[in-house]
Formats: C-alpha cells, sequence, structure tokens
C-alpha cells in the first residue's frame, strides 16, 4: 500500500504522519466504497485501525471483509439483530400503522450505529469510530459537509451530542463523484459499487408486502379516501400504505391532480387536496435533540433554519416553545408536504445543527 501513486488532488488524504500510529480508530464498514475508502485513507495515514460490520436483520456484507482482507486490518462482526429488530424495524411498522412516516436512518444511528457500535469500537480500545458519511465537525459540532447533494447531518441529528468527541468523518470535505475516482486510484475493490438501497430492510418497491407481513396484516384497515369536503373519491387499504403528499397510487379520478394532505384516524379517512393545499407556515417539533445550544429553553424565540427532508432547501423559520414541544413558524415561504414522523433539523446560517427533532404535526 505504500507504494501506490495517486494523483496531487488526493495526496493530502493519505499523508503519512508517524504520530497518528499511536491513535486506534475503528471504521464502521458497510462494504460500500464510502466506508471501504475511508478505511485505505485512514490506514496510508498511518493510524492502526479494524473495521466493524454490523449483522442488522440478515447476513452482513461480505465485502467489507474482503476490504480488511486487502488492508490486513482485523474485521469485526457486531450482532444487533434484536436491538435492530425492537429499536429500528418495529419502530418503523408502528409508525405507518399511525399514520406517520417514520425515518429509520435517524433511529438507527442514535440507538444502534452511533450507539451500540460505536460503543463495541470503543472498548476494542479505539479512541474514535470513523464512518463515511458526507458530513463534517467544526468545532466539535455537526456540520453539512461539501457534497451538496448529500446532507447526511440531517441524518445524524439525532446522535447523543456527548458521543461526537469519539467520531471522525474523513471525507466530509469531498463530494461522492470525487470519491469514487480516489477509490479506484487507491485500488479500493468496490470503488464501483452501486449505493445501497434507501431502507436496507426492505426490498425495493417492497414496503407494502414488508409492512403486511411484519404487522401480521394488522395494517390492512381499509377505508375511504375523501376531498376536504368529505365526498367519497376512492377507497385505500390502510394508512400505513400512503404518506403526506402522495399522488400516484391513489386509485382516484379527478380534473386536477390531487395529494395527500392529511390522515382522518378517527374516521379510517385519508384527505386529498390541491398541491397549494400541501403548503403549510408551520408545524410543530417534538423530541428535540440538542447541539449547539444549553438547554431546551434556549430555543425558545431562535431565529435560524430548517430542513424538513433531507434535499429540501434551508427554510428560515422562529422557534416558540409549547410545553416539551416546539412550534416552527417558516418566515419567507411555506413548506410543502409537512410530513409526521419525518425528521426537521435546525442549523445555524453557518451549516452547523442547533438541534434536530422529529415532526410532530
Amino acid at each position: 500500500m505504500n507504494n501506490i501513486k495517486i494523483s496531487a488532488e488526493f495526496k493530502k488524504y493519505v499523508e503519512y504522519n508517524p504520530e497518528n500510529e499511536n491513535t486506534v480508530i475503528g471504521v464502521a464498514m458497510s462494504g460500500g466504497v464510502d466506508s471501504s475508502t475511508v478505511a485505505y485513507i485512514l490506514k496510508q495515514q498511518g493510524y492502526k485501525i479494524f473495521g466493524v460490520t454490523m449483522k442488522t436483520f440478515n447476513d452482513e456484507d461480505s465485502d467489507a471483509k474482503k476490504v480488511c482482507e486487502d488492508l490486513g486490518i482485523e474485521h469485526y462482526v457486531l450482532d444487533v439483530r434484536d436491538d435492530f429488530k425492537e429499536k429500528v424495524m418495529d419502530y418503523f411498522v408502528n409508525e405507518y400503522m399511525n399514520g406517520r412516516t417514520p425515518n429509520p436512518c435517524m433511529v438507527c444511528n442514535r440507538h444502534i450505529k452511533f450507539g451500540r457500535m460505536l460503543d463495541f469500537i470503543l472498548d476494542k480500545g479505539a479512541t474514535y469510530m470513523a464512518t463515511g458519511h458526507y458530513t463534517k465537525l467544526k468545532n466539535g459540532a455537526l456540520s453539512v459537509g461539501d457534497d451538496g447533494n448529500k446532507d447526511q447531518v440531517y441524518f445524524l441529528s439525532q446522535i447523543k451530542k456527548e458521543r461526537l468527541k469519539n467520531i471522525i468523518f474523513p471525507v466530509g470535505d469531498l463530494e461522492k463523484p470525487r470519491l469514487r475516482e480516489m477509490a479506484k486510484e487507491l485500488g479500493v475493490r468496490v470503488y464501483s459499487k452501486k449505493d445501497s438501497q434507501e431502507i436496507c430492510f426492505v426490498k425495493d418497491g417492497k414496503l407494502k408486502e414488508f409492512l403486511i407481513e411484519s404487522s401480521a396484516g394488522k395494517v390492512l384497515n381499509p377505508g375511504n379516501i375523501v376531498d376536504k369536503n368529505g365526498k367519497v373519491l376512492g377507497k385505500h387499504d390502510g394508512f400505513s400504505f400512503y404518506t403526506i403528499g402522495q399522488r400516484k397510487g391513489l386509485g382516484i379520478s379527478t380534473e386536477e391532480p390531487l395529494y395527500v394532505l392529511e390522515f382522518d384516524m378517527e374516521n379510517n379517512n385519508i384527505i386529498v387536496g390541491t398541491n397549494e393545499d400541501l403548503h403549510r407556515d408551520t408545524l410543530v417539533a417534538t423530541d428535540i435533540n440538542l447541539f449547539l445550544v444549553p438547554s431546551i429553553e434556549a430555543l425558545d424565540n431562535l431565529e435560524c433554519f430548517a430542513k424538513t427532508r433531507s434535499r429540501d432547501i434551508l427554510h428560515r423559520c422562529t422557534l416558540k416553545k409549547d410545553g416539551d414541544d416546539y412550534i416552527v413558524n417558516f418566515v419567507n415561504n411555506k413548506v410543502r408536504a409537512v410530513t409526521p414522523g419525518q425528521g426537521i433539523v435546525f442549523y445555524n446560517d453557518e451549516g452547523n445543527v442547533i438541534a434536530g427533532g422529529f415532526i410532530k404535526k
């Protein structure tokens, strides 16, 4: 590995420092190109590293083990199947059954990846856990990475603040296409491997089948699709198969496109309306995890920016305390398809995460 020739653009990532030999780092390895490249980078820099792959719901990806063999480092498999089922998969199904759209990555990052896995890595004698997230840490705060197409701090915003001191993100200043180029130059065997699917435990296009099987059919609860005036336009199989803002797959025929606006739990109705009806200037945030403020009270009357999905734009807003929750008022523009159960993340004007929570309503 020490004889690898790499272009000038990437040399800074593989500069060897003998002082690094005294630092042990555990690399969270999924078998994908991001985490595999991180392992290569840290190895080149002289760190003492090992790889860890989680076994979540089925057999772990064998590519991670092969990459570790290429590097000549230890590879461990951490079996988290029981916790993953309880904390992530059961939560996922229950949220859908209650008319909310879950965010399993946020929950997994808090409890499993940066919970169980980080504890395992530290118990193995490491000082840090490294991941392939396109994220930065600035003065101990989560900050958006340089890849504008991948705001991964959105999904990391439920990590406990005190855990950040033991986490590093070596590729936060890279964009994904550039990382693939560097991986190819480094000889990373998975440099061209496709990105993983969005929900790792649900096969693409098979969400309905997964929910039916996982709930033993309890998600099947037929009802009506109605407009804002209560006029019946069609039928639905159960709230679990729909999400706010959905247009396709409703099985209704109307003169103008209609979208899911909300779920009427009491009457088992799905209410639909126009695209204009989807836009809101306020929401309620709950389960807020703090980073840059000392207390939940410090958010009161705060002016900041918010995202309600990872690929959303930043919306200027003000926060107002409402018991244990916060009312979010959007200042300049309304937000489309506010979806209960999804994350909401608050940023300052430098792209650092102030706090992260979930949309209550």
